[in-house]
């Protein structure tokens, strides 16, 4: 397993699935918020938070499980502030979450965050 920067060629390597996946999580429990989107334009927002955002990915067997978004924020305090969390549903309750987290945390403090934060919607 290997947890690494995203690349541009895993939009292929499963990495739009998950996306898609966590977007239509999120339009399915939040209309108010989030409206239906064709594959194509999910592409194009990937491709944008790809060009924009920091991502690392979690691989198995070649094949991208999970990712995490992250942007480091300074206002009083310097904060690296989760976007995104994906695992794939097939994958899930196998710790690779918690490896991504491990992962980001050792990145906030080599950039000396104060904190990690992140949103979470019950």
């Amino acid at each position: 397993m290997i947890i690494r920067t995203v690349e541009k060629n895993d939009i292929n390597n499963n990495l739009l699935n998950l996306f898609i996946e966590g977007y239509n999580l999120h339009y399915d429990n939040r209309k108010d918020k989030f409206r239906k989107r064709e594959k194509q334009r999910l592409k194009e927002i990937l491709i944008e938070m790809m060009n924009n955002t920091d991502i690392i990915v979690i691989e198995e067997n070649n094949k991208i499980l999970g990712y995490l978004a992250y942007q480091i924020k300074e206002k009083i305090d310097k904060v690296l502030w989760i976007d995104e969390l994906v695992v794939d549903e097939n994958e899930q309750h196998k710790g690779y979450c918690r490896l991504l987290l491990d992962k980001v945390n050792k990145i906030a403090k080599e950039k000396n965050c104060n904190a990690v934060e992140l949103c979470c919607w019950s």
